[in-house]
């Protein structure tokens, strides 16, 4: 059988590939043909028909055509070890991967619904579990596209880095400032990234404690006032001052609402006695 020739339609029709993409490996050097006739038929023998085998086996593994060839080239048991063994790491990333671009789907549609249905301009107060913010300086000298590309950059940033994650992205406050009345002192545009953030942005832990938290629609800085107002009440009240940078978040932006005043924001507040 090792002497019997194939045309490419035969290779094309057993394997189930177009001939196009038999001539494009030819064209790289990693599945060449046993003779080329003067007329340009092609043809091929059981021997590439097993180099054929290994290609398309080691497909499946998301290894790269340039990958593929260096292993068909210099092949042997160590190579092929090193070969799978790297492919076990990258399913393993891509399994976590999937793992948490699912709990992030799921927090997703859990806050979806809950966003719904929460009471908006009422103080709530409670213990609030620890929070990861992924943080770019707020510089309020910038002006027009200075600015405009730092919060793009911060934005584009995040979407390189993190799996599947609506990026809303919010401003942090010092404490102290914003208790002396500086509401819109930014310190940081800042994102909530969770726990498993892996990318290179300067990171922040909103630590475990007890929280002032209030949910509003339409733009902050139209509303700090009042709500400074609301919250240095409840402080002086209650006997609390501010313990930590104070964030301001949407929760419903562009992803789900068309008019800006539809937004649904937040304002979090560390407090202790």
């Amino acid at each position: 059988m090792r002497n019997i020739y194939m045309t490419i339609g035969d290779v094309s029709k057993i394997y189930g590939i177009s001939k196009q993409t038999i001539l494009y490996y030819e064209k790289l050097g990693l599945f060449l043909p046993a003779k080329i006739e003067e007329n340009g038929y092609r043809y091929y023998t059981l021997e590439e028909c097993y180099r054929l085998e290994i290609i398309l086996t080691l497909k499946k593994l998301n290894l790269s055509l340039k990958d593929i060839q260096d292993y068909v080239e210099h092949r042997g048991p160590g190579m092929l070890k090193t070969l799978l063994e790297d492919a076990r790491y990258g399913f393993d990333r891509e399994i976590n991967d999937l793992y948490t671009n699912k709990m992030n789907l799921e927090r997703t549609l859990f806050n979806l619904e809950r966003y719904l249905k929460i009471p908006k301009n009422r103080l709530f107060f409670g213990m609030k579990e620890e929070s990861f913010y992924a943080l770019t300086t707020y510089d309020a000298t910038e002006t027009g596209k200075k600015k405009l590309f730092t919060l793009l950059e911060h934005q584009a940033r995040l979407i390189e880095e993190v799996p599947f994650k609506a990026i809303q992205i919010g401003m942090a406050i010092d404490g102290e400032d914003y208790e002396q009345g500086d509401i819109i002192k930014y310190s940081h545009y800042c994102t909530d990234v969770g726990f498993d953030y892996e990318g290179d942005m300067e990171i922040v832990t909103r630590p475990r404690g007890m929280y002032l938290e209030m949910f509003y629609t339409g733009l902050y800085e139209e509303q700090a006032q009042w709500m400074y107002d609301k919250v240095s009440s409840y402080l002086s009240y209650e006997g609390l001052q501010i313990a930590g940078s104070v964030y301001i978040e949407p929760v419903r932006n562009y992803w789900t609402e068309i008019k800006r005043e539809d937004y649904l924001s937040k304002i979090t507040v560390p407090v202790e006695e």
